[in-house]
């Protein structure tokens, strides 16, 4: 059986900001089902990686190169048209309303009309992969923990049935007990068919549930391969997992 085709694809994807190039990226793909892990010291690119991808900028960058989501060019796209077409980001921190409740975070925040690959979470659902925010229910927003506003973000996202969800550095502020349970549902989400695009820094907690990885410095790839082989990878097991290959 020949593989999937790629749900997301991203060639040629330049970012400069004035004369300083922060992202050359010649090419990335993701199909159905896979976990990719994008892995990289702070400063290597790996946020601008995927709010190039999202369509989001800080500041007034020349972006550049195409991204295309089911075969589907939306680079010209605005950020909020690539989210209603599936391609979903939950940034660092973000993605929650204080002043509302867990229950109303997680109140349809809009109509996505439903199509073959997408799944539409509910609340019920979303409860179901995070039992602590069904707890935490009344609670308001900006009364949940660090872990628990990221499993909050999570939810929201599913809630507007992505192709491709992205999330990044879903593990800064976690204890690591929080860190393993909301990677873990990683896994449990693109057992479904779910393409998942992580950003982190936690390279030991990534390289535990990610499929394949990509290690970039000074935003170019240096090196990528699965995550079998990138865990004895010198230049992942020196800098990143504590300790050169065996």
């Amino acid at each position: 059986m020949s593989p999937a085709a790629p749900v997301l694809e991203a060639t040629g994807l330049r970012v400069a900001y004035g004369g300083n190039t922060a992202l050359d990226l010649e090419a990335l793909s993701l199909r159905p089902g896979e976990v990719l892990g994008v892995v990289g010291a702070n400063g290597a690119g790996k946020s601008t990686l995927v709010n190039a991808i999202a369509g989001w900028s800080r500041g007034a960058p020349r972006v550049s190169g195409a991204v295309r989501l089911d075969g589907r060019d939306v680079s010209t796209l605005p950020p909020h048209q690539r989210a209603r077409a599936g391609l979903l980001l939950v940034p660092e921190g973000k993605l929650v309303f204080g002043q509302m409740s867990v229950d109303e975070n997680l109140t349809m925040p809009a109509r996505i009309e439903a199509s073959p690959g997408r799944h539409i979470y509910d609340r019920e659902e979303v409860f179901g992969l995070f039992p602590r925010l069904r707890e935490r229910r009344g609670h308001l927003g900006s009364q949940l923990s660090g872990g628990e506003r990221q499993m909050l973000g999570i939810g929201r996202a599913l809630m507007l049935g992505p192709r491709v969800l992205m999330l990044d550095e879903p593990s800064i502020g976690l204890a690591p007990r929080l860190v393993s349970a909301v990677l873990s549902t990683m896994r449990t989400l693109a057992s479904s068919g779910l393409a998942i695009l992580l950003v982190e820094q936690n390279v030991r907690a990534a390289i535990e549930v990610v499929d394949r990885l990509v290690l970039l410095e000074r935003g170019r790839v240096v090196v990528e391969g699965p995550a079998a082989e990138m865990r004895d990878d010198p230049r992942i097991a020196e800098a990143y997992l504590g300790g050169g290959a065996d």
